[in-house]
C-alpha cells in the first residue's frame, strides 16, 4: 500500500521570538511497513554509515514501504557534520524513505550565520568541532569582526546546506506515534506544542498519560528507554561511540533496537 505523507506547511509553531507560521509537521493516516528512528548523530558520520548497514539487513523481511526519521541534532560536537550533512542530501539506497527532523543544533546552526550573539553562542556547544569538518579552524573565526566572519560562513558552507537546515520538520505524526526531536510539554495538547518545544525542552523520560507513544531523542540515555508512552533513543553517539535506533512496526507491535559502536 502507498503510504501518504502530508506535509503541513504552516500548521507548526513558531518560537516565541520568531514570527512566520513555524516549521512543517508531518502527518500519515496509516503506517508504513516499518519506521526506523535514529537518536542524536553528532557529526558521527562513520557510526550512521555502519548503523545503515544492520537497519538495511534488518529490514529483508520487512514487507511495504520502510522510513528511516532521523530525529535531529546531526550537527555539532563530532568531527563530521558536514559530511553527515552531504550524506543526508544524497539520496538514501534501495527502497528506503529518509525523513530528516529538526533538532535544536540544527536551529542553532542556522540562527548562527546570520547573528553575531547566536553565533557565539553555538561556537560554544558544538559549531567550533562543525566549523572544523568545513575546513575552518576556530583560529580562524575567533578573531574577526562579524562581517568578515559572515562572509567566510557564507563561503565555506553550502546553500544546499542552509536550504537544508531551514526546511527541516520538526514532527512526524503516524497511528500510535509521535516523533520528534525533544520530546513533548507536559500538559499541553499536540497542536499546542511549539516548535521551541518539539526542538528543546528537556525531558523528564516520564512514560505520560497520553493516547500516543512520543519517540525522541535529544536527552542523553544509558540505553534506549522503551515505556509505555515514551521511546529515547539519544545514547550520546559523540561521547559515548554509540549510535542508536529503533524499529517500529505499529502500534502495540514489539520494538526492536538496533545499535552501531565504533
Amino acid at each position: 500500500m502507498k503510504h501518504v505523507l502530508a506535509r503541513l506547511i504552516g500548521s507548526g509553531h513558531p518560537r516565541p521570538d520568531e514570527p512566520g507560521p513555524g516549521a512543517p509537521r508531518l502527518h500519515s493516516a496509516t503506517f508504513p511497513g516499518a519506521i526506523y528512528a535514529i537518536g542524536d548523530v553528532h557529526g558521527r558520520l562513520d557510526l550512521l554509515l555502519g548503523l545503515e548497514e544492520k537497519i538495511a539487513a534488518h529490514a529483508r523481511e520487512i514487507e511495504g514501504e520502510v522510513w528511516v526519521v532521523m530525529l535531529g541534532d546531526f550537527v555539532d560536537r563530532g568531527p563530521a557534520s558536514a559530511q553527515v550533512l552531504d550524506h543526508l542530501l544524497a539520496a538514501p539506497a534501495g527502497r528506503f524513505r529518509r525523513i530528516c527532523l529538526g533538532g535544536n543544533h540544527e536551529e542553532a546552526m542556522l540562527d548562527a550565520l546570520g547573528d553575531p550573539a547566536a553565533f557565539a553562542m553555538w561556537f560554544g556547544v558544538g559549531g567550533a568541532e562543525t566549523l572544523a569538518s568545513y575546513g575552518l579552524s576556530p583560529g580562524r573565526i575567533e578573531a574577526q569582526a562579524w562581517d568578515t566572519v559572515r562572509r567566510t560562513l557564507t563561503a565555506f558552507i553550502p546553500a544546499a546546506h542552509r536550504a537544508f537546515l531551514a526546511t527541516l520538520p520538526v514532527l512526524v505524526q503516524v497511528p500510535g506515534f509521535v516523533l520528534v526531536h525533544a520530546g513533548l510539554r507536559p500538559g499541553v495538547s499536540l497542536a499546542g506544542q511549539t516548535d521551541r518545544d518539539l526542538r528543546w525542552i528537556a525531558s523528564d523520560l516520564e512514560d505520560g498519560d497520553r493516547d500516543f507513544v512520543v519517540v525522541h531523542g535529544h536527552t542523553i540515555v544509558p540505553e534506549v528507554m522503551v515505556g509505555r508512552r515514551r521511546i529515547a533513543v539519544d545514547t550520546g553517539a559523540y561521547e559515548t561511540g554509540r549510535l542508536s535506533a529503533v524499529c517500529l512496526t505499529g502500534p502495540g507491535a514489539p520494538v526492536a533496537v538496533i545499535e552501531q559502536r565504533g
